[in-house]
């Protein structure tokens, strides 16, 4: 089924946006001659004194709405002549003019590249790419200079514009310029729009890229006039070997044919067919293998198609648009919020001529302080004041649908997995550092190209709630829409490839797509999702991906890591016994004989959350093994005690791992010096007092590890308890993450403070049998 109010979106900006592109976007078919470049030189540099001259006779009060807009007013014929003056110096003059005063920003090559996607051959997905590419270099490149005077980048690009030490390593107009351009939400702030998915290939101009790059010239020209440009630092780039462990989660997938990618896209209610040129690009990069590319593509247009789907599930379809420059974007950190923002509108989509029009119903939210408790305040109270129960009744409904549908229209696996690659912090989040340009295009695997492609199939091909996951009372089913008549008649009201489609049954491919049939949206066909319409390939793929979505388990929410480091830690701690070491009637230490005489309780428990666990022996550390890894919790909007205490216990873990491994490494070097004779009797006895020590430090690492994992069984109801109740558990635990602290100094070979690191192993045993031991139900 297709939703055509979404299909047929012709635009994401809204209006005053889409005015001040409209306005800047010069006429390309007007070419100057020699005689009318008023704004370049003849050295190819902008003219900065002319533009400065702009910029000081606007009348209005500088940094205001009303400056800006006159600002955007004055540029596009620079914008025209910044463009066809690199399409008469490249490639001819391009290593003598520009050339040199670029290799300063390091990316040299990428900028290369986005020159020849804003040739004249090029395609608007060609300009999309070429923009999201070069707004990437710019950020990175500025924040390079920036480092020259500070120590520290911002992260934000609009507060890296606004350092006074950029203005004064490259000159108040060029910041200027690049705050009306990218840096302000007054501006034109194409870096957002662009990287959130609103702008569509038809409304990017060649000319954006094209000024961008001669302003980066200019930043070189003065760079190396003031000799800095040899200075400049370079900050590395990140890599994504964390992420590794998510090229196994689709190992058994292929990258399907071209034909199919696009049967499964053009079949998707969320990818309006303004998107299909960035598409078609983002499919042919994907061909030759241009990972870093592709996944520039992606990433905005998976944002966009999840922002119809954001509006269309919670009924809010306005919001489709970028806000005004007064409220803030619907992007995708909102878009996997499990609440909606407190002011919602009820949205309706009507047919009016062939068009598709909104009409919204506002609520007022209260906020009580949790947004659980939000409610829409339709109820109403009774003359004595006193609310009736179907009032109470529709209250909770309205509480109900506060929660964002999204949640329930994609399924709990593809949330973790989105959230996974682009939110949490220990995580790639790939989105922010792509768009901040802290990634190398060139060096991003095609393992993480192939992850973002799968999950925007599945994005694409989610098209209702999921009956096991969704609340009683909502109502998220695709509403068909009929396209019987109105198949010759839709017509998109924007320029794709140049050409304006008068008859939409006339398109054929993704440069401008073919609308759905009567067959495939008519409204008695029971199907709940896009995913039914496609041909048994097509089905086929999207089965595959959601069997293998269906054993997604999460990776980078603390929850996951801790369990990873927990299971780490048992394993390290099954193995010690193994350990090299000399046998014990060599230096006299009885205590590996008699290890398992060491005494720690049979039973631990925490009736606060109502739980208990019987200790397994060291003799039998499989059988822990095996439940700790069959524990189950939950990663999604958790409450703000359980990250708290999943914290605490993540240091906890953290120093059991690092005294496991440092003890190793310490015996394996003491065994070897031994053997070798290279052990001094000072020393001797030092790894004596080792090889006495070692038993009880494992032990007591050994229970510790059971008291995590006592707790982490019920970790997600640790949300429940009180404030006083949590408050006493911190309480237990913060001893323990002292102890676990002390004895990863103590035990490191520059400390060997073995007798001391044994009696806190002792001490924290008696701690844990104490607070853990005692309160039986």
């Amino acid at each position: 089924m297709i939703l055509l109010w979404i299909k047929s979106q012709d635009t994401f900006l809204s209006t005053e946006v889409k005015k001040f592109i409209e306005t800047v976007t010069p006429d390309l078919t007007q070419i100057p001659s020699g005689a009318d470049y008023s704004w370049i030189d003849r050295d190819t540099g902008i003219a900065w004194e002319k533009l400065e001259d702009v910029f000081d006779n606007i009348k209005e009060e500088n940094g205001s709405k009303a400056w800006f807009f006159d600002a955007i007013k004055q540029v596009p014929p620079l914008f025209r002549e910044c463009y066809h003056m690199l399409q008469n110096v490249y490639p001819a003059a391009y290593d003598a003019l520009l050339k040199p005063f670029l290799e300063w920003t390091h990316q040299e090559k990428d900028i290369h590249l986005t020159i020849k996607q804003i040739s004249k051959e090029s395609t608007s997905g060609d300009h999309l790419v070429a923009l999201l590419t070069i707004t990437a270099i710019v950020e990175r490149a500025l924040g390079n200079v920036v480092l020259l005077k500070c120590k520290q980048v911002p992260f934000l690009l609009r507060d890296l514009l606004a350092t006074p030490e950029l203005e004064e390593l490259i000159g108040k107009v060029k910041v200027q310029l690049l705050i009306v351009m990218l840096g302000s939400v007054l501006g034109l702030n194409l870096r957002n729009i662009a990287w959130h998915g609103f702008l569509s290939p038809h409304e990017t101009s060649q000319a954006f890229v094209a000024t961008i790059i001669f302003i980066l010239a200019d930043c070189g020209r003065m760079l190396e006039k003031t000799n800095k440009i040899k200075n400049i630092p370079c900050r590395p780039h990140v890599t994504f070997d964390e992420a590794s462990c998510l090229g196994s989660v689709f190992d058994n997938m292929i990258i399907p044919r071209k034909a199919v990618l696009e049967e499964v896209i053009m079949n998707s209610s969320f990818v309006p067919i303004v998107m299909y040129p960035a598409w078609k690009k983002a499919l042919e990069l994907l061909e030759e293998e241009q990972w870093g590319l592709c996944v520039t593509l992606l990433l905005p247009l998976m944002e966009c198609s999840m922002r119809a789907m954001f509006a269309h599930v919670n009924k809010v379809s306005e919001r489709m648009l970028t806000a005004e420059n007064s409220t803030l974007y619907t992007t995708m950190d909102e878009i996997l919020n499990e609440y909606m923002e407190n002011s919602t509108t009820s949205q309706t989509v009507n047919e009016k001529d062939g068009k598709y029009e909104f009409s919204s119903c506002s609520a007022s939210v209260h906020n009580l302080g949790n947004r659980e408790h939000c409610e829409v305040n339709k109820c109403t109270l009774s003359a004595d004041g006193i609310e009736h129960a179907d009032q109470e009744k529709n209250r909770e409904l309205d509480t109900l649908e506060k929660k964002n549908q999204v949640q329930y229209t994609i399924g709990t696996k593809l949330n973790e997995a989105l959230h996974d690659l682009l939110t949490f912090i220990q995580g790639p989040r790939i989105r922010d550092r792509v768009s901040h340009g802290e990634a190398k295009l060139q060096e991003i695997p095609a393992f993480i190209t192939c992850h973002i492609l799968y999950l925007n199939l599945l994005v694409l091909s989610s098209g209702g709630p999921d009956i096991d996951e969704a609340p009683s009372g909502t109502t998220n089913k695709m509403q068909c829409m009929n396209l019987k008549g109105l198949r010759e008649e839709y017509a998109l009201n924007a320029k794709l490839e140049g050409k304006t489609l008068k008859k939409t049954s006339e398109t054929k491919c993704l440069e401008h797509g073919p609308p759905p049939s009567d067959e495939a949206c008519s409204q008695d066909k029971k199907c709940t999702n896009d995913s039914c319409n496609l041909s048994d390939h097509g089905k086929e793929v999207i089965g595959k991906l959601r069997r293998n979505m269906n054993d997604y388990k999460c990776v980078f929410h603390p929850s996951a890591i801790l369990h990873r480091r927990l299971i780490h830690a048992g394993s390290y701690i099954s193995n010690w016994i193994q350990w090299d070491r000399v046998d014990s009637s060599e230096l006299d230490y009885p205590e590996w004989e008699s290890w398992d005489k060491i005494q720690l309780p049979g039973a631990i428990s925490y009736p606060p959350l109502h739980i208990s666990h019987n200790v397994c022996s060291l003799h039998n550390m499989e059988e822990f093994l095996v439940l700790v890894k069959n524990i189950q919790y939950k990663v999604l909007y958790r409450p703000k005690q359980e990250v708290e205490l999943i914290s605490i216990l993540q240091r906890i873990t953290v120093c059991i791992l690092a005294t496991l491994e440092k003890n190793h490494e310490n015996m394996a070097l003491k065994y070897s010096q031994y053997i070798n004779k290279r052990l001094r009797s000072r020393q001797r006895e030092t790894y004596r007092r080792q090889l006495t020590a070692v038993p009880v430090i494992v032990s007591s690492c050994y229970l510790t590890s059971q008291v995590i994992y006592l707790i982490f069984l019920a970790i997600n109801k640790s949300g429940d308890l009180s404030q006083s109740s949590f408050t006493s558990l911190m309480k237990v635990l913060k001893p323990v993450l002292k102890v676990t602290e002390n004895l990863v100094t103590q035990t490191s070979l520059s400390v060997n403070r073995w007798d001391e690191a044994s009696s806190l192993s002792v001490n924290n045993i008696d701690h844990i049998r104490k607070e853990f031991t005692h309160r039986q139900e």
